[in-house]
């Protein structure tokens, strides 16, 4: 009896500190990802798409976000670690979707431009 009370002992002893880390980092990806919804700037990078086109959209690949210090004050090092690859995959994700879809509003709008300058002269040489 002895014998199974000290091994339920030293499980829990080793289980419960991995229960809080695992929960502590699901924790900061949750905050990471609300906070970088907060933090980048959907505008510029549609912006970005739409003027600069591809190159915009390269510039949201290789920029990285990196998440501010003061959210991370006095955190574990799993918490940290956790909170910043978290922060920088969701602010990535939304860089690129926004200089995606800028982008593509770029390209049409360029090309409705076109087509209305091709009409224009069409009409002007018209007979």
């Amino acid at each position: 009896m002895k014998r199974v009370v000290s091994t339920l002992i030293i499980l829990s002893m080793i289980a419960i500190p991995l229960i809080v880390i695992a929960n502590d980092a699901g924790d900061a990806c949750l905050q990471a990802q609300m906070d970088a919804e907060r933090d980048v700037n959907s505008t510029l990078w549609l912006g970005a798409g739409c003027l600069f086109t591809l190159l915009g959209v390269g510039a949201a690949y290789l920029i990285e976000p990196s998440p501010s210090a003061v959210s991370m004050l006095g955190k574990s090092p799993e918490y940290v670690a956790a909170y910043t690859d978290c922060y920088k995959d969701k602010g990535r994700s939304i860089q690129t979707k926004n200089a995606w879809t800028g982008c593509l509003i770029g390209a049409v709008a360029e090309s409705a431009l076109y087509v209305i300058y091709i009409l224009l002269i069409a009409a002007t040489y018209a007979y």
